[in-house]
């Protein structure tokens, strides 16, 4: 058997979340699927799960497939079978493990006031939010090792909820005419709906709705303000560093 090594970008607003799901509606099923439609039968590895309807520019999977194959015969035929709602960016053969031998995960979330078009809401949150440095500054608490048990939803296999925060920090551009906070945080690994929660309290904390205090408590498991994440539709797993 070969090992090999794949990229992917997919829109999460067609799929229930990366991992597998009982109707089949899992980014994971398409790509399993696809690859016993060529009588590869594998389990497919991904650096990270994410979410319904949280997307990915650059997703990292790892398979093994029979010999007689090799990337670019690979490539060729498996590709069509994933589009349009994944692209498969890269693939090659590579021994390695896609989850274990990832070192940092990347997200971005884009966040605008106001929408103007329908057709960019499943890939643009739209809510309201503070100043930018209030976001920044909040963010701020978030970076170096932390316990986040109280920055996750129920759920997920990880048994170890500390994790590492590398860098997190928000600026603003304009996408498609329209202006946008984009947040980027850079982590280790992350529990599931993690990021989600860390951008939530940042943007209650611009709102002047909580305190950084209640963020501290939080981050130190004695108080939990913020249980509900922030909407799915504006993040992307956008890198996996190896």
């Amino acid at each position: 058997m070969r090992c090999f090594k794949v990229t992917i970008a997919y829109d999460g607003a067609y799929f229930l979340g990366y991992a597998k799901q009982p109707n089949k509606l899992g980014v994971q099923d398409k790509i399993e699927s696809a690859l016993n439609m060529l009588g590869i039968k594998s389990v497919v590895v991904a650096a990270g799960r994410t979410d319904k309807g949280v997307h990915a520019n650059n997703q990292v999977l790892s398979f093994h497939a029979p010999k007689h194959w090799n990337a670019a015969k690979l490539f060729y035929c498996l590709a069509p079978k994933l589009a349009p709602h994944i692209v498969l960016k890269k693939l090659e053969e590579k021994n390695f493990h896609a989850r274990f031998d990832a070192q940092k995960r990347a997200y971005r979330y884009l966040l605008t006031k106001n929408l103007k078009t329908p057709f960019l809401a499943p890939y643009i949150a739209c809510g309201d939010y503070g100043s930018l440095d209030a976001l920044n500054t909040a963010l701020k608490q978030f970076t170096g090792k932390h316990d986040f048990s109280l920055f996750k939803k129920e759920g997920g296999a990880t048994t170890n909820p500390n994790r590492i925060i590398f860098n997190a920090f928000a600026y603003k551009t304009s996408i498609m005419g329209h202006e946008c906070v984009v947040f980027k945080i850079i982590g280790d690994a992350f529990l599931r709906s993690s990021v989600r929660l860390i951008i939530q309290a940042c943007v209650q904390y611009s709102l002047e709705k909580i305190t950084l205090a209640e963020i501290e408590m939080q981050i130190h498991n004695l108080k939990a303000t913020i249980r509900t994440p922030i909407m799915a539709n504006g993040l992307y797993l956008h890198r996996v560093y190896y």
